[in-house]
């Protein structure tokens, strides 16, 4: 029973009182709510030190709103922008009960407790001066991150069903224009020849050519990102190369 107990207290600790402390001694709120896209919201949040983090582009926190009705529930989002010390940005899509409700349910002044940062998906993986980043649906939120902190030679193949699911194409055009970066929306369903074929293995070295001497960053939902893993790997990219996060749906 002392076991249970003891397990029970380092449980409180670490996933209750210890957020909370952190989210107290930066004074973390939500600052912004901001429709990016139809059904596709950012979020800003705004807190002091928050540099004393040490986030990176590319990585996750466990997010919690206390709000009456979210204040019980943890949810991962990526950074959709590289930390500036300030503020930390989201963007979520409407997919599941909450996100679907974010824009509504949560307003600027809404008190935040974040756990993390968590993942590997950063510019810490870089060992070739070129890279790809590519991105499905709203797998973008961490590759825009990574592209505003890359600097080099890179590529971004951006893959969405239509020109509406498209998010921060401004954004994008903005941090590419000023990096020296070239960005490709690859846009069509994946139903059509013409779709089914974006992001193939010919497809990928039609338009990266020296795609297997670059740095690859992937990220999508599962079944899309498997599909595109395996292509990129069938275009002669090695595994040590390849960097994948997935995005539970």
């Amino acid at each position: 029973q002392s076991l249970y107990i003891a397990t029970l207290a380092l449980l409180v600790v670490f996933r209750v009182l210890e957020p909370l402390v952190l989210t107290l001694a930066h004074g973390m709120r939500v600052t912004e709510v901001r429709e990016e896209a139809p059904g596709v919201v950012s979020l800003t949040i705004s807190g002091r030190h928050l540099d004393r983090l040490h986030a990176q582009a590319g990585q996750f926190f466990l997010w919690r709103f206390l709000t009456r009705r979210h204040w019980l529930e943890s949810h991962p989002f990526s950074l959709s922008a590289a930390p500036d010390g300030r503020s930390l940005r989201i963007t979520v899509k409407g997919l599941g009960d909450f996100s679907r409700r974010i824009g509504d349910d949560i307003r600027p002044g809404t008190r935040v407790v974040a756990e993390g940062p968590f993942g590997v998906f950063t510019t810490a993986l870089r060992r070739r001066d070129k890279v790809v980043l590519i991105a499905g649906g709203i797998g973008i939120t961490p590759v825009r991150a990574l592209l505003e902190e890359m600097g080099g030679d890179v590529v971004v193949l951006y893959r969405a069903v239509r020109d509406e699911d498209v998010v921060f194409r401004g954004e994008l055009d903005r941090i590419a224009g000023e990096r020296g970066a070239r960005i490709e929306y690859l846009v069509g369903d994946h139903a059509t020849p013409e779709g089914a074929r974006l992001l193939s293995t010919a497809h990928l070295t039609e338009v990266v050519p020296d795609i297997r001497e670059r740095e690859v960053y992937l990220c999508g939902p599962p079944a899309m990102t498997d599909a595109i893993e395996k292509n990129v790997r069938s275009a002669g990219v090695p595994r040590r190369s390849l960097h994948v996060e997935r995005f539970a749906l």
